[in-house]
């Protein structure tokens, strides 16, 4: 990343042979002839990783977490021009995980993790608080009343 966090993104292309283009077809032609289908998924996986990796090196794990589908997108569009040139079509391209080993992502939702207990913890103290308030209101009110039925029937 670009502050160098290392972390793990895992996205999933859809791909197919541009056929609608003569020239494109071409190309894949000569690029993909005489190699298998994992040979061909192989060069695509490999160029859709390495602008990936180019990607993330220019942004910080809070803007790919937070903005995958801008990630996504920037993945997508800078990945299908160079794939394009060999015939290849991307169809779609989606980030399906973002993690690490280090624990970075989840100390970066601590804060907030803790910010919502507290208000949890807040609510429900100042909850309580008025529930007994309430209670002793409405047992003083009770004796009053009980003091006002002996006086005047004494």
């Amino acid at each position: 990343t670009k502050l160098g966090v290392p972390i793990n993104v895992t996205g999933t292309a859809q791909i197919k042979i541009h056929s609608k283009e003569k020239k494109s077809l071409m190309a894949a032609a000569e690029l993909f002839m005489n190699r298998s289908a994992e040979q061909i998924n192989k060069i695509c996986s490999e160029t859709l990783e390495g602008h990936q990796r180019a990607i993330m090196g220019t942004m910080t794990v809070e803007d790919i977490y937070k903005n995958r589908a801008a990630f996504s997108d920037q993945v997508l569009q800078v990945a299908s021009t160079d794939l394009m040139t060999m015939g290849i079509r991307v169809i779609s391209y989606t980030i399906r995980e973002v993690t690490d080993d280090e624990g970075y992502l989840k100390a970066l939702g601590k804060p907030r993790t803790a910010e919502v207990k507290r208000d949890a913890d807040i609510g429900s103290a100042e909850a309580t608080r008025d529930a007994g308030i309430k209670e002793a209101e409405a047992e003083k009110r009770k004796k009053y009343r009980l003091r006002l039925c002996v006086d005047t029937t004494a």
